[in-house]
């Protein structure tokens, strides 16, 4: 009987990390951070970012997997720093990946032009990232990237076609680690499980990198 590790229970997420002038900002902000909190409207949100910032997160981030929504759908990420993204997927019915790109490719249907299947641009080419403990994990894509396993190649099973993406089942768990290449500028990640439809559902977020 396979025995789930410690790591496939993830604990709450970790505490982002301010700066001394977000702080400052965050402080002088509590009015429009009541109005999200009250709210939550995407729109407020969205300007509140605009204005006020958002902290940049390193080290281990955890990026939870839901039907069909990640948490956060946000993040900051800057060029250099290394990080651990905590892939957990919390759904208990739907396989989900998670896949970061941007101009996402389009597709000509009876119904109109609609949004495609994946990135024409994949956040991952080129980079050096390693791969550790892995749990229900699907499939993997490694695409162009330059990976390292932790373990036993089997545990990732490792596929082909389509952009780096990492595919949990229900309940699965993987760390990616790499170092925040010289990308910056705004990136999205989303599921596209289901010829598309989680990413049509709303499962998708934005990264935005910030130069070293």
């Amino acid at each position: 009987m396979e025995k789930e590790p410690e790591y496939g229970t993830p604990p709450a997420p970790e505490p982002a990390k301010w700066s001394r002038r977000q702080l400052l900002a965050g402080t002088g902000a509590l009015g429009v951070v009541g109005l999200v909190a009250l709210f939550g409207k995407s729109g407020v949100v969205d300007a509140a970012r605009a204005v006020f910032g958002s902290p940049v997160q390193t080290g281990k981030i955890y990026v939870y997997q839901y039907d069909y929504y990640f948490v956060p759908n946000y993040m900051t990420w800057r060029v250099g720093d290394t990080i651990t993204i905590a892939l957990r997927n919390q759904s208990h019915t739907h396989w989900h990946e998670w896949v970061v790109g941007r101009h996402l490719h389009l597709q000509n249907t009876i119904f109109g032009v609609v949004n495609g299947d994946a990135f024409k641009e994949d956040f991952f080419n080129g980079v050096h990232v390693t791969l550790s403990h892995p749990y229900k994990v699907d499939n993997f894509v490694p695409h162009k990237a330059i990976v390292t396993y932790e373990g036993p190649k089997s545990a990732f099973a490792i596929a082909s076609g389509g952009d780096f993406s990492p595919t949990l089942q229900p309940g699965g768990a993987i760390d990616i680690t790499f170092t925040v290449p010289d990308k910056p500028g705004i990136w999205h990640y989303g599921c596209f499980v289901q010829n598309n439809m989680h990413w049509r559902a709303g499962m998708q977020g934005i990264v935005n990198i910030l130069p070293a």
